[in-house]
Order: structure tokens, then C-alpha cells, then sequence
């Protein structure tokens, strides 16, 4: 590609995981990657990493201030070029009973996965609507199932879901396409470290927490001990997103790998008894 035909994207997330890897496979391909992370140390791994070119800049998803400076950098960089393409990777997982949860544990997840998503699409969108590009957003198989002890993370995503078609109402006149996509299980951060933030959620939670929801914090530990070293590559779904910023007509929807597949076709078609069963079956197995 040419410095005049060079397609270029913004993707959030991007320390580790799905985010890194997505930032390197984009690179690779020949893609302009802006990277935003939070810290220096993962800017530097990232360009240091890097067999492409990745520019990054240092923001939090839920620092409105820090993004816009991020767009500013993005857009000086671009000069007359739009934006091809937004990946709002970031997230954050949460787990504990609401009744008993600190309120800033309850205020993470829809701060980080809902408003962090909103403040960058709403952000970028001057960008993107020059180049008619694509604005990709995550959910999570978790908002299918009536699972307990998953703090507010699920009703983020659900929210995120319905969001996501709002906004592709209001956009899709300037030709920008809003897709959602569900990685389903991946070997991230998130999952991978996710023993230790439970167990750093716990820790905030008082005595009678235990006495009421016992069993339910007891099944939820299993759980999340099960993750570790489970799940799809990063990669995979990182090449889900290239296939979607590549695509002429993408769909509205992608679910990655057969466990996301699976999860959607019973949220979908499967009668709640069902799901019932299958959320009862995961909590205890």
C-alpha cells in the first residue's frame, strides 16, 4: 500500500490479548495501527513488537479529556484521510453478589465496556464519517444466560448490544457501518487473570456476604479457576475483526468459534427452562 492508500484503524485495548494481537495482525498487513493503551510500558512493548507500523497514544476509555487528545493526535496524523476503521477492544470483566458489591465495582464494568465504547465512538465519528468506515464493537456471551455473581459486566454488554444499533440508525446515512462482534471464550487478560481479580474482588466484600451467598461465590470461584489456559487465541479473533474491516458488506453481528455460535443460538431460540438448565449446569460443573 501506498502512503495515499494505506488503511488505518483505531483499536482500544491493546496491552495484551485480543487487543495486542489485533494491533500486530493489522500491522502486518500493511494497516497504519493507532494503538491506545494506558501505559508506557505497553506502548513500548507494542512498537518494540511490532512488524508493521503502530503508532500509540496513552488514554483510558473512560477519560473523555485523554480520548480526545488521543482523536487530536489521530487526526493530525491522518491529515486529510479519515478513518477506516474502530475497534473498541477494551473491556473489563466483574464478578461478586450486587447486594454486597463496593459501588465502584459496580460502576467498572458499565463505565469501561458501555460509556468507554460510546465516548470513542462518539469521538472518532468526525474521522470515520470521511472515510465511511467501520465501527466494531465487543460483547459477551455472558449477557445470554442468567448467570449470578457477574457483578454488572453482563447488563453492560446487553446494553452495548442495543446501543450498537441505535447508533447504526443514526449513522448509517454517512455510510459508517456499526458491527458487534462476540469472541466468545479467548485466552485475554481478562480471563487469564481473572482467579486474581476475583479473588481481589472477594476481598472487598464483607463477612455476611459469605453467610447468604456462600455457595453461589464458592461456584463462581471454580468457575473462574477453570479459565485459566482455556479458551480460543487472541489471533482468531483478531483475524474476525480484520475480516470485518476488509468486507464490503459485513454483517451486523459475528460470533467467533463455536462456543460464541452456540451461546447466541440458544439465547435466541431456546425456552428459558433451557437456559436455565444450561446456566445451572455451568455453575456447577
Amino acid at each position: 500500500m501506498t502512503a495515499n492508500t494505506k488503511k488505518n484503524e483505531v483499536i482500544t485495548g491493546c496491552s495484551a490479548g485480543v487487543g495486542e494481537s489485533a494491533a500486530h495482525y493489522f500491522a502486518e498487513q500493511g494497516w497504519q495501527v493507532y494503538a491506545i493503551v494506558r501505559k508506557q510500558v505497553d506502548a513500548d512493548k507494542l512498537i518494540d513488537d511490532s512488524r508493521g507500523v503502530i503508532k500509540t497514544c496513552l488514554a483510558d476509555v473512560t477519560d473523555y479529556k485523554a480520548l480526545q487528545e488521543a482523536v487530536n493526535f489521530v487526526a493530525d496524523d491522518l491529515g486529510v484521510q479519515g478513518l477506516d476503521a474502530l475497534i473498541c477492544n477494551a473491556g473489563c470483566g466483574g464478578s461478586g453478589p450486587i447486594e454486597f458489591l463496593p459501588i465502584d465495582e459496580l460502576e467498572m464494568p458499565i463505565n469501561i465496556n458501555f460509556y468507554g465504547t460510546v465516548y470513542c465512538n462518539r469521538l472518532f465519528l468526525p474521522l470515520l464519517r470521511k472515510a465511511k468506515g467501520k465501527i466494531i464493537n465487543l460483547t459477551s456471551g455472558s449477557m445470554c444466560l442468567a448467570m449470578p455473581n457477574l457483578s454488572t459486566y453482563p447488563a453492560a454488554k446487553a446494553a452495548l448490544e442495543v446501543y450498537s444499533r441505535q447508533l447504526q440508525a443514526e449513522v448509517s446515512h454517512f455510510g459508517i457501518r456499526v458491527i458487534v462482534v462476540d469472541p466468545g471464550h479467548v485466552k485475554s487478560r481478562m480471563t487469564q487473570t481473572a482467579p486474581e481479580q476475583s479473588k481481589m474482588n472477594l476481598a472487598k466484600l464483607p463477612p455476611e456476604s459469605f453467610e447468604f451467598y456462600g455457595d453461589i461465590i464458592e461456584n463462581q470461584i471454580s468457575i473462574v479457576d477453570d479459565m485459566i489456559g482455556s479458551g480460543k487465541e487472541p489471533e482468531d479473533v483478531a483475524k474476525v475483526y480484520y475480516k470485518i474491516a476488509t468486507s464490503k458488506n459485513p454483517k451486523s453481528f459475528y460470533a467467533v468459534g463455536a462456543d460464541g455460535k452456540v451461546m447466541r443460538f440458544l439465547a435466541k431460540w431456546a425456552p428459558e427452562w433451557v437456559k436455565t438448565k444450561v446456566a445451572d449446569y455451568i455453575q456447577t460443573h
